[in-house]
């Protein structure tokens, strides 16, 4: 594997800037899940204690029904928090890479779970295609793929409950920066224990499909690199790929 700056364009001068994103994955539905819900839902209980009259137990109904997003889509936020999307004349990074610029030096807790703050990044020698889709059945099945649950996890994926849209980027990973990321252990990993591994499709939401767009119009890139990242067809690698997976073939793994 190389570097970031091995596999991108060598300058002595700082990088130009196209795109820069963060808090990309922190979309209303999901804030709204993850931190409205819950913080209501204290309120609502601690006017139920207050009150002690036969209100309490609608408020303590009201808690519930305010508590039933958090379990399947919540709990996710705060892993989520720090994803951001850095593309520049050197290349892309993903993941917590607007995290790593304020805090040189500094290393996050590199598991499954926390892999939303790990830096993913590929010199665009590395990247085989990239574009972004607003496509409702595919972002719903990576969403599904995401890290969650036991079973094994694709890094680099890290859609988030409730996206719109998503940059979606195919990497050769021999010219990419991967992180070092292991399963969780312990007692309160016990539902996010799923084992990952790299793979060459990187998903990113982001809350500015329209800009983004635009930004990797001004990217020179070769010709067909930018664009709809989905095949035409299911059963092969798109020509200009490189010979790399299909999208397809992920979404069936």
């Amino acid at each position: 594997m190389t570097g970031l700056g091995d596999a991108g364009t060598h300058q002595s001068s700082p990088p130009q800037t196209y795109y820069a994103e963060d808090r990309c994955a922190l979309n209303w539905r999901f804030l709204a899940a993850g931190w409205y819900s819950p913080a209501a839902a204290v309120a609502a209980f601690v006017a139920a204690v207050a009150l002690h009259s036969g209100v309490s137990w609608a408020l303590l109904a009201v808690m519930l029904l305010l508590l039933f997003p958090w379990f399947p889509f919540g709990q996710v936020l705060p892993y989520a928090w720090p994803v951001s999307i850095r593309l520049d004349s050197g290349g892309l990074r993903v993941g917590g890479a607007g995290w790593a610029e304020r805090h040189p030096g500094r290393v996050r807790k590199a598991t499954v779970p926390h892999q939303y703050g790990q830096v993913f990044a590929c010199g665009w020698d590395g990247v085989r295609r990239v574009g972004v889709t607003r496509d409702r059945k595919a972002i719903k099945v990576m969403i599904r793929h995401a890290a969650h649950g036991q079973r094994p996890t694709p890094l680099g994926n890290l859609a988030v409950p409730f996206m719109r849209a998503a940059l979606v980027i195919l990497v050769d990973r021999d010219q990419c920066m991967l992180p070092p990321v292991t399963p969780a252990r312990g007692l309160l990993s016990v539902n996010w224990s799923s084992p990952g591994f790299h793979q060459p499709l990187w998903v990113v939401p982001t809350r500015h499909p329209a800009e983004l767009e635009a930004a990797l119009a001004k990217v020179p890139l070769p010709p067909g690199t930018v664009g709809d990242p989905y095949p035409p067809t299911i059963g092969g690698p798109r020509p200009g790929t490189g010979g790399m997976p299909s999208i397809t073939d992920w979404f069936a793994s």
